[in-house]
């Protein structure tokens, strides 16, 4: 693609970016690292939503089995990167977003959890992963506050943590350092000169543009009417409770079913979820999300019974409709590109979402296989 000089304050760029989330912020990152004058467009501020509120655990295998083929390469990939950008973030904005790598120790309470776990356990080893199965007495001598109740649980080391508001404005700041602006603005439309994309449009004014990635989250779907193509992601609400348990920090983040359970922050403080609340663009925290995720902590870990709550909040995910993210050029379009439905797993996601677009949109091809995630998929269903 043609690259030209960055200006600060102009109305025209090789690429508009439409949301500052975490997605958003790392492919504007990527991109102006390599010479691509980008615009980013935000209607709220950077990191506002899901990406500033999510716990930050990353987990590359932990999926939906119905999903795991499909994302584990993905994942897997996305967290490699994840090693190496929070070295590189760090010395360009001497931010420190706590990025540390910690195991992962998944909870079974019942046979046949324990028989799916095994099973999962199973499938990883062959395929070349650190994963192993611990029996009762092997997870309470890891973690002795844990239920006695456990009946074992599948162990990974492959997992980190970091704080996510502080990871997107690290990606924010290095993105501006190599050129890019970021407006705040709200998105009206596109226009088009037959197929091809020429302008985003404002309230203020339209900004033109060789290409546009729409990295809007849950709204996503709302850009449906601009494109004249369904873009099928919704908003999913999803909980977080931050408490501060006395006694030694726990070095572990455990999860069962839809719960989990950090281990202790760098402020002292454990994040743990989460609910899975189907109640539209409704962002508020509730009294029964609370009481849920007390619920599946309390089994998990009933020693953090005295735990104190700190803090409540909620956030809404982009959840697509068949549970896979959405990357790469809409259908009927010229330049136009979504980067959405990442579901949970969006902070984690990231960093490959980011290279695969930027690797799109300078390249001309990707260096791991996108079709199965583009948004081709839906007319292929339809037809």
């Amino acid at each position: 693609m043609q690259r030209g000089r960055v200006d600060t304050k102009t109305d025209i760029a090789d690429v508009v970016i439409v949301g500052a989330g975490v997605i958003g912020c790392a492919i504007a990152y990527f991109l102006s690292k390599e010479g691509v004058k980008v615009i980013v467009v935000e209607k709220d501020s950077i990191g506002s939503h899901a990406s500033g509120f999510a716990p930050g655990s990353l987990n590359p295998m932990r999926l939906p089995p119905e999903t795991i083929d499909l994302m584990l390469p993905l994942t897997c990939k996305s967290f490699q990167i994840h090693k190496v950008l929070s070295q590189e973030l760090k010395e360009e904005t001497g931010i420190d977003y706590h990025f540390r790598q910690s195991a992962r120790i998944t909870l079974a309470f019942t046979e046949t959890e324990a028989e799916e776990l095994r099973s999962v356990v199973d499938s990883q080893q062959k395929q070349g992963f650190k994963v192993c199965w611990l029996d009762r007495d092997a997870v309470l001598s890891m973690e002795n506050r844990v239920s006695p109740e456990v009946i074992g649980a599948a162990y990974s080391a492959d997992g980190a943590e970091l704080e996510s508001y502080k990871y997107v404005l690290a990606l924010a700041q290095v993105a501006e350092k190599y050129g890019t602006e970021i407006r705040h603005g709200q998105v009206t439309g596109l226009k088009r000169n037959g197929s091809k994309v020429t302008a985003i449009q404002l309230s203020s004014g339209d900004i033109a543009c060789e290409r546009t990635i729409l990295a809007m989250g849950p709204w996503a779907g709302l850009a449906s009417s601009w494109l004249g193509f369904p873009v099928p992601v919704g908003p999913q609400r999803g909980q977080v409770l931050r408490i501060r348990a006395s006694g030694l920090p726990f070095p572990y983040t455990l999860y069962w079913a839809t719960h989990y359970t950090t281990q202790t922050r760098h402020d002292g403080l454990i994040h743990t979820g989460t609910t899975h609340e189907d109640v539209g663009f409704d962002d508020q925290p509730t009294e029964e999300g609370r009481d849920s995720i007390i619920s599946g902590l309390l089994t998990m870990v009933p020693f953090l019974s005295e735990a104190e709550l700190v803090l409540q909040t909620a956030c809404l995910r982009p959840l697509p409709a068949d549970g896979l993210p959405i990357i790469g050029e809409v259908p009927g379009w010229s330049g136009v590109y979504l980067a959405t439905g990442h579901w949970t797993k969006g902070v984690l996601l990231s960093p490959i979402t980011a290279r695969l677009m930027t690797e799109l949109i300078v390249k001309g091809h990707t260096s791991i296989p996108i079709e199965p995630f583009t948004a081709a998929r839906f007319t292929r269903r339809e037809s």
